[in-house]
């Protein structure tokens, strides 16, 4: 993954450096919507998990736009179908334990059930959105809709929290089992990659409307504070993320 992000950062510069001189169209965006982050508060495979401990996040993103830049009158492949988006996201969720053994009236259920989470997470990161018909097209609504497909990688800042009802989160008697060598409540910094999907709706000639969903894999662990120790945790924490939002071209 880190190979991926370092790949992917020196070809983003590639591609800016040989574009040439001419007017980059700006725009700025700001978005929001539910995200569900899959992490080892609840048992793989209940959907209750997804839903119920379903977070809220918004975002700021700046877009720059090439369709103007170099001669005007020739076209251009990444010019004609590509933008390139920086952003700054913040998403918010509670968490709680859900599955067959956190349903059992016994100890072992007693304390996933008393145990309760919460994360706030900050990115900020680069991405690459190309979109399936000309963008010199959409600008000048001989569509209405742009659908695009996104790929790009965020550095993170992560901060995680939890407590039980049972008394200090940390105690033997308290913490289950299988997160007794893995909680770790302290904050820390990581990376994502995302891949993602979406649609533009040209709304006026400096506006846009725009829904995405995007999922987000990270690059440890302990984004919620626990790693479950077990054959059963493999993967990181990952989040799928619906975003509905509003875009405004600044020199259009």
């Amino acid at each position: 993954m880190k190979r991926f992000c370092k790949s992917f950062l020196i070809g983003f510069i590639c591609l800016l450096s040989q574009l040439g001189n001419g007017q980059v169209l700006h725009e700025v965006g700001v978005t929001a919507g539910p995200a569900a982050i899959t992490t080892d508060y609840g048992e793989r495979g209940e959907f209750r998990n997804f839903y119920q401990n379903l977070g809220f996040g918004v975002g700021l993103q700046h877009y720059m736009n090439f369709v103007y830049t170099g001669n005007n009158t020739q076209t251009n492949y990444f010019k004609d179908f590509f933008r390139v988006r920086t952003e700054i996201d913040y998403f918010h969720t509670f968490l709680d334990h859900y599955g067959p053994i956190s349903y059992q009236n016994n100890p072992r259920g007693e304390m996933l059930r008393a145990m309760h989470g919460e994360i706030h997470v900050f990115e900020f990161g680069t991405q690459i959105e190309w979109h399936f018909t000309q963008i010199r097209e959409y600008l000048i609504f001989s569509t209405r809709f742009s659908p695009y497909i996104t790929v790009g990688a965020h550095a993170v800042y992560y901060m995680p929290d939890a407590y039980s009802d049972l008394g200090p989160v940390d105690n033997p008697r308290v913490l289950f089992p299988a997160f007794q060598d893995g909680l770790n409540l302290e904050s820390g910094f990581t990376y994502n990659v995302l891949f993602g999907g979406g649609t533009r709706y040209r709304l006026g000639r400096n506006s846009d409307l725009v829904a995405e969903v995007k999922w987000q894999y990270y690059g440890n662990d302990y984004i919620e504070g626990l790693d479950v120790q077990g054959p059963q945790n493999q993967s990181n924490d990952w989040t799928v993320w619906i975003n509905f939002g509003y875009i405004h071209y600044l020199n259009f």
